[in-house]
Order: C-alpha cells, then structure tokens, then sequence
C-alpha cells in the first residue's frame, strides 16, 4: 500500500466531511495517533536506506590548454552491493581521480571507478573492500519505480551541501517529466547519438522533496524503504531523480562490463502533436553515414511502422520510451521500418551500430605544456580520419615547450611520433615522454643529481603531426631551464624601525600643528635600534640634520630610502618629537648605530616545486618577527599551493613553515628517513630526494602560528591516464 494516496484521500475526506459529521462518527484517528503512525512509517523507510547511503568526495582532474588542472565535487550514493558498489551520478564523479566514500559509521575509505553512462547520469564506484577487513556492508533495496503514481509519498537522502546525511520528505509530481527545448518547442534536447549529452533515455522523476547540492547521487525511497530512484538534480522546490528500474539496469550493465553498450541508428525524433497528422512519429533530424541515412531515411518522414507494428507518438514524454528502445537492442541488430515521405509509403531496413564513446583517455604531458587524448572511434569519425593513430592534442599552455616550437604544436593537432618512435596511444605517448624526461634507474643508482639528470634531456626533440591531412615536423626544447635565484641588492645601512607616514590632518590630531613625519610604530628586537634611545610612538621629523616631512602615504618608504644612502657601520643622528610629561611634543636628538639591511620577502629566493604543486621561499627576519618567532627559529616558507595538488590536499597552506620531511617505511608510520629543513638549500636537496625515491607517502612537519602539527602527502609520481571510465593507470612498461 502506497501510504502517499491513502493519506491524500483520507485527508481530503475529512476535510469534506468535516462540516457535516462530528469527527466522532467517522471514527477519525486523533491527530496525534495519526502524526505518530506517519513518523513510524518514515522511519522505518529510512531505518533501512540509511546505513546504505554514503557521502563521495571527489579530487577531479581536466587535461585542458596544456595544463592538469584539479578540483574536487562532493555527493551522495547508495550501495547497492555487499561487494561494495555504489551507484551515484555520473556528473558526480566526472573526471574523477581519486575517490573517498564517508560509510553511515563515519569510517572513510577509498574508492575507484568501475564505469560511467552518461547518458543517463548515472555511474557505479567500488569500495576498496581490503581496507574494511571482512565488515558486512549495509544494502539498499530496489523497488519497482513504474509503480510510482502522482501524489506517492517519497524520501530523499544525501548530503546536502556536504553535510552529515539528512532526508526530506515530500510527493511524486510527475512520473514522466522530460525536458524541451523551450517554450511551446516540443522537443526533446538531446539527439541520439551524442554521448556527451543526458537524458535521452529517460523519463525523470518529478518530485518536491528538497534537492540541494551534494543530495546528487543520493537514493529516492518510497516508504517501503526501497530505492525507487537516483536524485540527479533540484531547486525551486522541484526534484528530479532517475528511475529506479532504468538506474538498476545501467547498474548492472556496468558491473558487469564497465559500460552500457547501446545500439544507435542516429536520428532525432519528434511527436506529431500539433502537426496536423493522425499516426507516427517525425524524424526531426538524420546523421549523416547513419545506419538510419544508409538506410534511405532523411529529416521530414514520419515512421509509422516499427518490425511490423504500427507506431503513434503524440506527446513528448512518449519518445524517451522509442528511443530506449532502439538503444537496447543488440548491435548489429536489422530494425525493419515503414516510413511515410511525401504521402508516399516507403519501407528501409536499419542495422544498427555500436553507439560510440565520446570521451576517451586523456593526460598531460605536463612539462611539455601539452594536453592529449584518445582518438576515438567517434572523434576519427568526426574529423573524418581513415584511421586512430596517434593521439589529439586538446590544448596547449602558452609559453610552454610546445607553444614555442617552431612551428608551434596547436590544439586540434594529432602527434604521431615523439622522437621518432611512432605514438598510436594515450598510454603510447606518456611512455615515449618519460623516456625523455624521466631519469633512469641507472642515474638514480648512481646518486645523479637533478642538475646532472636534467643536463641528459635533449636539448630538441623531433615531434611529427599532423596538422588537417598535413603531416608536419616540429622541434620542441624539452631541457628545463636551469633554476637561477634572482641578484642580490647589495646590503646598505638600516635602522631596526617599523614606521608610518604622519599627515597633516594625523599630526594635528596629534599635537603635532604644521609638523609631518615618520611614527615609529615598531623598534624590532635583537637590532641595534633596540638598544638606542628610540622608542615607539615617536615621530622622526630629520635625519643627520635632513627634513624628513612627507606629503602624502606614497612617501611610507622615504625614511628608510633616505637611511640607505648612509654609511654602514657609521651613527645616524635622529630628531624626534616626543610627548613629554604636558603631553606636549618635545624635540629630541637621538645617536642610533647603522646597522646592514635584512632580506626582505621580496628578496627572498624561491622555488616552486611542481610535482607537489608547492611554492616556497627563504624564511626572513621580517617574518620571523610578524610570526613572532624566535631567531633560532628555521625552515622554508610556504608562498603558495594548488588548492587540491598533492600539497594542498594534504592541508599545507600559504604562511606554512616546511620544518621538516620524512618518508614512512610501513603502514605503522615509523620513519625510513627524516630530515629538518633549515634553509631552502637543504629544502631543495630533500626534494630533489624524493624525485628520485618516489615513496608513496611523504610526512611534513610544519609550523603554523605558534603550533606544530604534521601534514600527510600521497604522492602520485608516474604520468597517469585518465581513461573513459575514470581509471588512473600508468602506461605500460613504466
């Protein structure tokens, strides 16, 4: 029983009753016998969905314009097995590259991904089963979602926001929602036969249970507690979730095969609502080289025959249904067609092919600024390519080796060698680019050094390609250029102060009636100022005799500009106002020792290291002091970090102290080697170590404020593929 219908029209019966019987007569239960039956009702449904839903979060990666670029997306999903599958939507774990799943016990464990449809917006992760040590996983049930009728009563769970797991209640609106292409345009917005597009093949559940972001992937589930549904998308008090039976069946198709293979025959249809036409269905739009244009059909006929039954599509939401259909047959399948031209009956016979894949591997070769990817059987098809040698370039970084090849690679190109080896692959290309760019295990045997392996990468590298049917050649520098730390300035004289501009309007306000100058708001410790008569809160008005009035805040540097020009090691004599005991300023000289300029942060050397995506500089006197650290205090300051690279991920964040760097040797985290980081020399040693070693797991000891705390890294050093069904893998051989 559907509680959702009975309660509607029980409800409404006593509403219309009410004025005519006493509540008594009708034997209506009491409000609060009937609130608490509801509550019983609802979580009991939840009690048996609830341990089976779980939060994702994602670390996505996207191989555009030359460059690997990472972000994150966080959702919902239901496992749906005890081998662990969750089924989620599939723009949840799009260009996923790592995933991690919060269980309803708040243990976080990862996950891969076994294969995505997007056509239907749906994918199935995989829980690594050996990091829950024999646990027996919570499984939700699927119900029969063409049961659902307007006015059930259902559930929606997730994680809204990436908030801990919550439901909402409300009603089916529709069962058959499908979306056009606008106002009074019956049409269906996706054409079969682009697989980057969704929807095609279903007809949405509508309903108004609220939907928020991170409740995508989540399970809709009626009060049976059984998955009637896969939450995709919501707002304005409006849901919309896939259909069970349709998310059940790509569900097992995936995990059975890592894909749904479909049948395309490359037409767009179109009701006959408003055309005026009594049976039939339009064919709005034909692809050509189509199995349905080889088949003699073109955009204006109406089928009205399909394997010898007649067929009659007047609405909308009625195609979805003809075009599943179609996709569900086996390839290769002959679907026998009478189809209406003219007024003229006319029959063809379409054979069906595979419906293609429209994304294929993808990856970067990062140092090169150049972005590839598979060519697929439909991109060789588009682009009219007689065969899927060699690989398409997706985008190029400007300024990169590649850009500034003579003549320069471009997006569209398709390389076919890479130092005249022949590259058929994604995985062919990232194998022939490490060749290149990565030491050997001889060098690294040899304790060769960054310096030393960099010296062994050519200097130019022979790239062939092709450029629309044009094979060129092309010469790429793939030698890094050699780190040089910027020139020194040449240290001059310094007093220990931090200082202000005093304006006219402040030294009014000040007591200080037509006298400008410098407010000395800090005298750092441990300098030779320290130890002189200065004191905070006075206001330097000449230098050796010198003005030192200032008109406007671009003078904030003038002081110490006029302080360089002296001579180390020599006595400034400054002239100070000073409050006296009246509150009155009064004139003061004051001897100060010179004493040689501090670094400055923006002096400082850097490095910017970009396997960590990590960025540091030289720890300077300056900010030891708005640290307040001690002297003895060392290491390496963290400048900036790529949200999500392995260094961002970890927690590590701009103002960072680096103090020190390990590498476990076992899962019990005891340390195989440890080393303190004390200037960015050694920072730079430790981190041309672990290019060599390459561990899976780097520790960073970090000093944040007046806190230590440590940050874990999971390295993910060889060039990956992102492949079509989210897989990272290394290429092969390497």
């Amino acid at each position: 029983m559907r509680f959702g219908k009975v309660a509607a029209v029980g409800v409404s019966s006593l509403v219309l009753m009410a004025g005519v019987l006493p509540s008594a007569a009708l034997g209506a239960p009491k409000p609060e016998e009937l609130r608490d039956e509801i509550r019983a009702m609802v979580q009991t449904a939840r009690d048996k969905v609830f341990p089976a839903l779980v939060n994702i979060s994602v670390v996505t990666t996207s191989f555009e314009g030359g460059e690997e670029s990472k972000g994150g997306a966080t959702g919902s999903g239901t496992i749906i097995s005890k081998q662990g599958h969750i089924l989620t939507n599939q723009h949840v774990v799009n260009d996923g590259k790592k995933f991690k799943i919060t269980l309803a016990d708040r243990r976080i464990v990862p996950a891969k991904l076994v294969g995505e449809d997007p056509l239907t917006d749906l994918a199935i992760l995989q829980i690594d089963m050996d990091e829950l040590k024999g646990t027996d996983l919570p499984v939700a049930e699927f119900g029969n979602s063409d049961e659902l009728a307007i006015g059930d009563t259902v559930m929606a769970m997730g994680s809204p926001f990436a908030l801990s797991r919550s439901v909402t209640l409300g009603i089916v609106s529709n069962t058959e929602r499908v979306f056009t292409s606008g106002f009074l345009r019956e049409e269906v917005e996706e054409m079969q036969g682009e697989a980057g597009s969704t929807g095609q093949f279903t007809r949405w559940i509508q309903h108004d249970a609220a939907i928020n972001p991170g409740n995508s992937g989540g399970p809709l589930v009626n009060l049976e507690g059984k998955l009637v549904g896969v939450n995709t998308l919501g707002g304005s008090n409006m849901g919309f979730a896939s259909p069970g039976n349709l998310a059940r069946q790509v569900a097992d198709a995936i995990i059975k095969d890592g894909e749904v293979v479909r049948s395309w025959i490359g037409v767009s249809l179109k009701n006959i609502r408003d055309t005026g036409y009594e049976d039939g269905v339009l064919v709005n739009a034909v692809i050509d080289d189509s199995p349905a244009y080889a088949a003699g059909l073109r955009a204006g006929d109406r089928i009205v025959e399909i394997d010898g039954k007649p067929v009659t599509v007047r609405f909308v939401e009625e195609i979805p249904p003809l075009v599943k259909g179609f996709a569900d047959r086996p390839v290769g399948s002959q679907i026998k067609v009478g189809y209406v031209r003219a007024g003229e009956r006319k029959d063809a016979t379409v054979t069906t092919k595979k419906l293609l894949r429209e994304r294929g591997d993808r990856a970067a070769l990062r140092l090169w600024g150049i972005t590839i990817a598979e060519i697929t059987e439909k991109l060789a098809e588009d682009l009219h390519l007689t065969n899927r040698d060699g690989v398409f370039v997706t985008g190029v970084k400007g300024g990169s080796p590649g850009d500034l090849s003579e003549p320069s690679i471009q997006g569209g190109d398709i390389i076919k060698t890479i130092g005249g080896k022949p590259v058929n692959t994604v995985h062919e290309a990232i194998a022939a680019y490490r060749s290149v760019m990565v030491p050997t295990a001889s060098d690294d045997a040899k304790g060769t050094s960054a310096a030393d392996a960099a010296s062994k990468i050519p200097e130019f590298l022979l790239i062939e390609f092709d450029r629309r049917g044009k094979s060129q050649a092309t010469l790429i520098k793939p030698r890094p250029d050699k780190k040089e730390d910027p020139p020194r300035e040449l240290a001059k004289a310094w007093i220990g102060i931090a200082t202000q501009p005093v304006l006219r309007d402040l030294a009014r306000e000040m007591g200080l009636e037509g006298q400008t100058g410098h407010l000395i708001t800090r005298i750092y410790p441990g300098t030779l100022a320290a130890k002189s008569d200065l004191k905070v809160g006075d206001v330097i008005i000449a230098i050796d005799g010198n003005k030192t009035s200032v008109k406007g805040m671009q003078d904030t540097g003038a002081l110490q500009r006029k302080i360089r020009t002296l001579n180390i090691d020599s006595d400034a004599l400054v002239k100070v106002l000073r409050k006296g005991s009246d509150g009155k300023p009064v004139p003061e000289e004051i001897k100060v020792p010179l004493e040689r300029t501090r670094l400055s942060p923006e002096e400082a050397r850097r490095d910017t290291n970009k396997d960590f995506e990590l960025s540091v500089r030289e720890l300077t006197f300056f900010d030891r002091d708005d640290n307040r650290w001690e002297e003895t205090v060392e290491g390496v300051l963290v400048a900036g970090t790529e949200q999500l690279g392995w260094a961002g991920a970890s927690g590590i964040r701009s103002g960072d102290l680096i103090q020190r760097i390990s590498v476990p040797s076992d899962a019990s985290g005891a340390e195989k080697w440890s080393e303190t980081i004390v200037d960015l020399d050694g920072y730079r040693k430790v981190m041309e170590r672990l290019a060599k070693e390459q561990p899976d797991r780097v520790i960073m000891g970090i000093l944040r404020d007046n806190r230590t705390m440590y940050r874990y890294l999971e390295p993910e050093w060889k060039p990956t593929v992102q492949s079509d069904k989210g897989k990272e893998t290394p290429p092969s051989g390497k």
